[in-house]
């Protein structure tokens, strides 16, 4: 599913006269990730000359369940009516989790044995109130990975981008946006193996200002 965000938001460009609000958000991000099982030799030199040799493993999928971290980002409202409005929604955050592998066959647990990357997303969110103060919107996601960061040199695929769907349940409370997002994978790119799918699901807390007041 190719999804060009540029087109989708070329459709404010149609609604100048609307309320348009802008403001910064931070919240609580939790991602579950789907890998598989991964199997390298690792071989350490010293002066240029083998010294030891590891043949490390790991048989079970890593689920990644779990990972949570801060995220920082921002969100944007158009107001289209009295039910309806267009968002943008842009989000950053940095992961980190424990691995269990196998050396030479025997497992052990190396508590600094670290996996690290960082996540980009971007929605386009079409969103309708369903009470005074309550909406719930959907729309598509598109979301950015850095290349895995790991002590062992173990070779990590990171996806590259990812499409997927992104739903939001919000609460206004004057100025402030307190909101819920759900945001699934449905379609991997650039991804050599590593990374099957991925999910997210964030809470967090925007404070709007207006940028173009009602006319």
């Amino acid at each position: 599913m190719k999804i060009h965000f540029t087109l989708l938001f070329l459709c404010f460009s149609l609604y100048l006269s609307a309320q348009t609000f802008l403001g910064p958000a931070i919240g609580y991000d939790f991602a579950t990730l789907n890998t598989p099982p991964i199997s390298h030799e690792y071989v350490s030199e010293q002066n240029g000359e083998i010294y030891e040799e590891y043949i490390l493993e790991r048989t079970k999928e890593d689920s990644g369940s779990g990972l949570r971290s801060i995220t920082f980002g921002f969100q944007l409202q158009k107001i289209l009516s009295s039910k309806w409005s267009l968002g943008m929604r842009g989000s950053y955050s940095r992961k980190e989790y424990e691995v269990n592998i196998l050396r030479d066959r025997v497992e052990f647990y190396d508590p600094s044995h670290f996996v690290n990357y960082q996540q980009f997303s971007i929605s386009i969110l079409f969103n309708r109130k369903i009470k005074d103060k309550v909406s719930i919107g959907i729309g598509p996601n598109i979301s950015y990975f850095s290349e895995w960061s790991d002590p062992f040199d173990i070779p990590y695929a990171a996806a590259k981008r990812s499409y997927g769907l992104d739903l939001q349940i919000g609460y206004h409370l004057g100025p402030v946006y307190l909101a819920v997002d759900y945001t699934r994978t449905l379609k991997i790119v650039d991804s050599s193996g590593y990374m099957k799918g991925a999910a997210n699901l964030t809470i967090s807390g925007t404070y709007f200002f207006e940028l173009r007041k009602r006319k």
